[in-house]
């Protein structure tokens, strides 16, 4: 089991679930989805996880290459 705090980033629901019970099946701590980049700055700020695993092509105004900057 790993203690890994891991912050999902994906636009698409269906995906986002099924990274979150792949993850958390393998016994990482999936402890937030967010669906946009500005959303995920905002998690990240609050919940400092250890790994961010982002989409690149997000929808809004902000992709998921901006957000990782």
């Amino acid at each position: 089991m790993s203690n890994s705090r891991i912050l999902v980033v994906e636009d698409e629901g269906i995906i986002s679930k099924d990274i979150k019970n792949i993850l958390s099946f393998l016994g990482y701590s999936v402890i937030g989805i967010a669906s946009s980049g500005e959303e995920a700055i905002e998690k990240a700020m609050e919940m400092h996880p250890d790994l961010v695993l982002m989409d690149i092509v997000l929808e809004g105004d902000m992709d998921g290459v901006k957000a990782a900057e």
